[in-house]
């Protein structure tokens, strides 16, 4: 499996980057990471596309701002298995929830009520969960790798 991560160079998830890449290579898969500093307004849509993941994680919403020309969210034509890693309380681009979505996205909050809160506020994101809720066809290795990430942001 291809697994890109997309990511801020301020985000904590930066700072684990080491570790989760080992894990995933030891785990036999492919793996690749995109780090945008604040303000960056480069757009990373061909990157990920030669990239061509299996699998795509954002932590809090990273490159969310990037839009088509119908100013849909443009990881909407990303065509792979996506987690968005709620991490962050404070989410600079939670405003693109309100957008319509791909149903290929799930979004992983820390714990329920923040999904739930979520949910309400933005009632057509496809999915959106908790680690222990994970969907079935996210591999279980992948899971494990998820949970480090947001066991990571406690002592962050």
């Amino acid at each position: 499996m291809k697994v890109l991560m997309i990511g801020s160079t301020a985000g904590k998830l930066h700072k684990a980057e080491k570790e989760i890449k080992e894990a995933l290579e030891c785990r036999g898969h492919a793996y690749a990471g995109i780090y945008r500093a604040p303000g960056d307004v480069r757009n990373i849509m061909k990157e990920i596309r030669e990239y061509a993941p299996d699998l795509m994680i954002t932590e809090d919403l990273e490159g969310f701002e990037m839009c088509t020309l119908t100013d849909a969210v443009s990881y909407n034509l990303i065509h792979c298995r996506q987690l968005h890693l709620l991490l962050s309380g404070d989410l600079t681009n939670e405003r693109y929830l309100a957008r319509q979505l791909s149903l290929l996205m799930t979004f992983v909050c820390p714990d329920t009520d923040r999904a739930t809160a979520l949910k309400d506020k933005y009632p057509d994101i496809p999915e959106i969960t908790t680690m222990e809720k994970m969907p079935d066809d996210i591999p279980d290795e992948i899971k494990e790798i998820t949970a480090f990430v947001f066991d990571s942001h406690k002592y962050a």
